[in-house]
């Protein structure tokens, strides 16, 4: 076995395939493509590309080759890289080079071997090479085959390449748009030597103008809307990053806007070119609105100068101190010296006097009590108590604060805030007269660790709600409990107790039984405060909210009707098997109802998505779903009835109803509908079709026999019928005809779906397939004064298809177009070549196929015009046959149609290679 030898430009050759960029990657159609129409022409079982890498060839492209590389060393076309023309073994085993090598001895025993070099960079990189198990010889026409498919080859390889580049340009020019656009920013270019400048859109946007509303623009133009103050900043500023003492001309300056107001600007631009002799050419920047942001700093340095001018008029008193028995202060400030009367250095580090010493001896035990607890379960506390003055007089203060803490949940310092409240005192009671003219009681509401209950305080209203008089429950307020209704008591008393025992805000509603015998509802609200002597005081509001309250009992009540509403849909969907579903054609996302689950057989624990749904598809139907998604694009509607295979092996026919949501608002393609399970109506359908073929078969002959007969009579061979009977003769014939054609298409029709239906597919001519078509149907167009043109690219590939059901097909289509064409009217035959594939179209100048019908234009027996005074006869079989003969053909048929101007059908067949 002879070993392949190194080029001499080795190291080059396998940069160049390094940089083509096909080692290790996907398969891709564009070379699959080429390496199965080189099987097809040349006839042979397998064909590779192959790119010879350093100690392999890795094969991108293989038909009829499991194997994905194989080593160099023993590899054919490591020795066909070697020269630039085809290089061809026809027997490898009569071949001393070859005979021993372990892909001729063994699998894939390759006996022929033609291998055409593939270049890039002028680098021969790999080949394009076709394998036999027998011996052979190409002919001239073989050899010029496979080195025109090479060429094709080479050239993929290039166009692939561009498409990358172009696909990364363009995304990298959509990223910086799209930073742009995010950004909202401005940009300019300037040449600074003539004062030519070129703004975005943004740039005008920002002082309320569009680029077009400017019919020239240069610095001047940024200058007339610049603030003149700003000018000599910015000036100076660009005079330095001129002269290098800065990296970038930035500045903040203000723009005059079209409404008339000043917008903030930031100016940001740097120079990118420079002249011969060192002056600055090009500039390029950036503005970006700071309007906003520039408000709020003003905004917050204006609230922070008034909070601090607030602070500074606070009669308040700010504090940290020790957490130590005297609270030896550290900090705190000047308010305390109208409020105690001496001054905050006295009670800094207890220089003169301590903090306690200031407080009233009646609550000094209460204060450290709460202040502990609030140091221990990590709390503010919130205080009232009383400073006695340096005059002797009582002040009331209160005291809120916090506990600062270390890494180990030490004490550290307290910090607080007092505040002189004995004004507030004071006015108490003329609140207290405020508080009677509310719609609801104020109260105070006590409770003691032995049962007792009162309220303290309570406005007048309280009549109003318990019927009670405050004085009659400032002590004992047990009778008010009396009058809460007894399904509500037990709720009342949790909530008051849960409040308690977490001094946290009580809110409840309850009904209150009225004298006149009927509830009315309440609504309370208040907050707990912990009493020295253990009790809990809470202050709060009780208001009526009955009308309020039936208004929502209401609102419940009629959403319990509507929750039973939903419940009688979901049964009646799951009565009809009709589930609901949302579909995603983009992001794959599917929503279902629960009756899917039992339409399509799954457990409820399965999770619905696209892809789950495509795989109950059966195989003969995909195609027929795909096309139904991709017409609700175009559409708006998805309408398709088609077959799923359940888990269990069951096969049950479907029918899907759905409409496309716009796709402005809902750009992932989301269709929302219905499925159905149809399978008894379709074998109902299937029973039918049955019928109707045999009934057809079973009045053939009756019928061919009648109109032969009746036709004999009508040409007078038979003697001469008088007047009287010609007329009714005549529309005899004709309908016995029609009745016949009926029969010859439900016979058809019944052979297409049952697969009887003979197919002789030959290689045709395509343009003597048109003419023939053509002639068939002239005196037919002649009739209704229609025009008939065909049209034949050349050259053209021959079409592969059987001539008779062609002509079947082309017939059925051109007179459909003839019928409904207008007086006058030109009905046109094409045909061209598309990839792999021959396209025949026939279009017409009718009026179009109504948008309510096109659904069902390829159904058996769909007519558009169903009545009986329609003017186009005809079985409503055509297309249908039409469309199964092309099927079974290898093609596809489909429609284009526009209202008032025409429609076309197109037939896709094979092409012969």
């Amino acid at each position: 076995m002879q070993i392949p030898k190194i080029p001499e430009n080795e190291s080059a050759r396998l940069s160049a395939l390094l940089n083509a960029a096909l080692l290790d990657t996907p398969s891709e159609p564009r070379f699959d493509r080429i390496t199965q129409l080189v099987q097809q022409c040349l006839g042979t079982e397998i064909v590779l590309i192959s790119l010879i890498d350093t100690n392999r060839q890795w094969f991108k492209s293989c038909q009829g080759l499991g194997a994905s590389e194989t080593p160099r060393d023993i590899s054919f076309c490591g020795h066909a890289i070697l020269n630039e023309d085809l290089f061809e073994i026809s027997d490898a085993i009569q071949d001393p080079r070859f005979a021993d090598n372990p892909l001729v001895t063994g699998a894939p025993f390759i006996r022929f071997y033609a291998g055409m070099p593939l270049s890039y960079h002028k680098q021969r990189i790999g080949t394009l090479c076709i394998i036999d198990h027998k011996p052979r010889v190409l002919n001239a026409d073989e050899r010029k085959i496979l080195s025109g498919f090479a060429k094709l080859v080479e050239q993929g390889i290039v166009d692939r390449l561009q498409e990358q580049v172009h696909q990364q340009l363009a995304a990298s020019e959509l990223m910086y748009r799209s930073v742009l656009d995010g950004t909202r920013i401005g940009t300019w270019q300037w040449n600074v030597q003539t004062g030519e400048t070129l703004f975005n859109e943004r740039w005008a946007d920002i002082i309320g103008y569009r680029l077009a509303d400017f019919t020239h623009l240069d610095i001047n133009t940024w200058l007339a809307f610049a603030h003149p103050d700003d000018l000599v900043e910015s000036e100076k500023l660009l005079t330095q990053h001129f002269a290098g003492e800065l990296a970038f001309y930035d500045c903040v300056c203000r723009m005059k806007h079209k409404a008339g107001h000043w917008v903030w600007v930031h100016d940001r631009g740097r120079v990118v070119s420079w002249t011969d002799d060192g002056k600055p050419l090009m500039m390029y920047g950036t503005h970006a609105d700071i309007t906003e942001q520039k408000l709020a700093d003003q905004a917050l340095k204006a609230s922070r100068d008034q909070f601090q001018a607030l602070v500074a008029n606070i009669p308040g008193i700010t504090y940290r101190c020790q957490a130590d028995k005297d609270w030896t202060m550290i900090y705190m400030s000047g308010s305390i010296d109208p409020l105690s009367g001496y001054p905050a250095s006295d009670f800094i580090k207890n220089s003169v006097r301590t903090y306690a010493s200031v407080i009233h001896p009646e609550d000094s035990a209460r204060l450290e009590q709460e202040v502990a607890y609030a140091v221990q379960h990590k709390q503010h506390w919130l205080l009232q108590y009383r400073i006695i003055h340096r005059s002797g007089l009582i002040r009331w203060v209160e005291e809120r604060g916090r506990a600062e803490y270390n890494s180990v949940d030490e004490v550290t310092y307290l910090d607080g805030f007092i505040l002189d409240i004995t004004e507030e005192k004071s006015l108490k009671q003329q609140l207290l007269k405020l508080t009677s003219q509310l719609p609801g009681v104020v109260y105070q509401y006590q409770q003691w660790p032995d049962g007792r209950v009162a309220f303290p305080y309570a406005s007048e209203n309280i009549r109003k709600i318990y019927g009670v008089s405050p004085e009659q429950v400032k002590t004992d307020a047990s009778s008010v409990f009396a009058k809460i209704h007894p399904d509500d008591l037990v709720g009342l008393a949790d909530s008051i107790n849960v409040s308690a025992k977490h001094l946290s805000l009580w809110q409840h509603q309850y009904r209150v039984i009225q004298q006149n015998g009927s509830p009315a509802w309440m609504a309370g609200r208040a907050t707990p405060e912990a009493m020295p002597d253990g009790s809990t005081l809470w202050h709060g509001y009780i208001e009526d909210i009955t009308t309020s309250k039936l208004h929502y009992l209401e609102l419940e009540r009629v959403n319990s009707e509507l929750k039973l509403s939903q419940q009688r849909l979901e049964m009646a969907s799951e009565t009809a098997l009709i589930g609901f579903w949302q579909a995603s054609l983009v992001t794959g996302e599917l929503w279902w109802s629960p009756v899917i689950y039992q339409i399509f057989g799954f457990d409820e624990n399965v999770m619905p998505s696209v892809a789950l749904f495509k795989s109950t598809l059966h195989p003969q139907d995909r195609q027929l779903v795909a096309e139904s998604e991709q017409r609700a694009l175009e559409t708006g509607l998805h309408n398709v009835v088609h077959r799923i295979i359940r888990p269990d092996g069951t096969i049950r026919w479907v029918h899907e109803l759905a409409r496309l949501l716009p796709l402005d608002e809902y750009p992932e393609q989301t269709l929302v509908g219905s499925v159905q399970d149809v399978t008894e109506r379709m074998l109902l359908q299937q029973m039918k079709d049955a019928f109707i073929s045999t009934v057809s078969h079973e009045l053939r002959t009756p019928v061919t026999a009648i109109s032969g007969s009746l036709a004999l009579i009508n040409s007078g061979k038979l003697g001469e019928i008088p007047l009287f009977m010609q007329k009714l003769l005549t529309v005899a014939e004709n309908n016995s005809n029609r009745l016949k054609q009926l029969i010859n298409d439900l016979l058809d029709i019944d052979k297409l779906i049952a697969g009887k239906m003979p197919f002789d597919i030959q290689p045709l001519n395509v343009k003597n397939e048109l003419v023939q078509s053509i002639e068939n149907l002239l005196p037919f167009a002649n009739q209704h004064k229609v025009q008939l043109h065909y049209q034949c690219q050349q050259p053209i590939p021959t079409i592969l298809a059987d001539s008779l059901r062609l002509q079947q097909v082309l017939t059925n289509l051109l007179s459909n177009a003839i019928k409904f064409s207008p007086k006058d009217g030109v009905v046109l035959l094409t045909a061209q070549t598309i990839d792999t594939e021959i396209e025949l179209a026939v279009t017409d100048e009718g009026a179009g196929i109504p948008a309510e019908f096109q659904p069902r234009v390829f159904e058996r027996f769909a007519q558009a015009d169903g009545s009986n005074l329609r003017q186009s006869g005809g079985t409503g079989l055509g297309l249908a046959i039409c469309k199964e003969m092309v099927v079974q053909m290898g093609g596809r048929i489909r429609f284009k149609t526009e209202t008032d101007k025409g429609t076309t059908f197109f037939v896709n067949l094979p092409a012969k290679c």
